[in-house]
């Protein structure tokens, strides 16, 4: 772990003249996420239709991760957990692109069960992954990235190195609801194509 991880989080003092102060345990890939959820209205020309958003997205400890609802929050956030934001290797690519779009996001894919209702389930920094959760119809809501955890990727990357593979970003790309059935476009160039016929 790096001394400037621990300032982004909260931790200013330097750790080898002052004691730490009990926080999370953390690894060098994951960090906390507290996420709030509320009911929204959104407008779809004359119609409306009743939905969610995302209310609250912060760093959190580990402490509140099985915090289901903060008496602190506004009346109208009725859903809130604090999640694992893990990191992977396999991501770096994707993480690299999220970086340098001009608002990087994180993505939290959200489920409604019977038990505990609407609620954030996962939350990644990997656009590839809240596609594939698209994909399979569920609920996917994205909020600006904290700048915080801007610093925590670019350092997860420095220090993990790049992993940039433009020819598998571009084979992936639009993949989109085909990858479901694991049968590609017929326009794909990963479609099988007839063979010609000159007999």
């Amino acid at each position: 772990m790096t001394q400037d991880s621990d300032s982004l989080m909260g931790a200013n003092s330097d750790p080898q003249t002052s004691p730490r102060p009990h926080v999370m345990s953390r690894s060098d890939d994951t960090r906390w996420i507290s996420i709030s959820l509320a009911p929204t209205t959104q407008r779809l020309g004359r119609f409306s239709i009743d939905t969610w958003c995302i209310a609250e997205l912060a760093p959190a400890n580990a402490e509140h991760a099985h915090q289901h609802q903060d008496d602190s929050l506004s009346p109208t956030v009725v859903n809130h957990r604090t999640l694992a934001l893990q990191l992977h290797l396999t991501e770096r690519t994707d993480y690299r692109y999220n970086l340098r779009c001009d608002q990087p996001r994180l993505f939290v894919l959200c489920e409604e069960r019977e038990d505990d209702g609407m609620q954030p389930r996962v939350v990644t920094a990997c656009q590839e992954v809240a596609s594939q959760w698209m994909d399979g119809d569920q609920l996917v809501l994205d909020a600006p990235m904290p700048p915080a955890l801007m610093v925590w990727l670019e350092g997860y990357l420095a220090r993990r190195g790049e992993r940039i593979d433009e020819g598998k970003k571009k084979k992936r790309k639009g993949a989109g609801r085909a990858s479901q059935s694991g049968q590609p476009h017929q326009n794909s160039p990963d479609a099988p194509q007839p063979a010609d016929d000159k007999q």
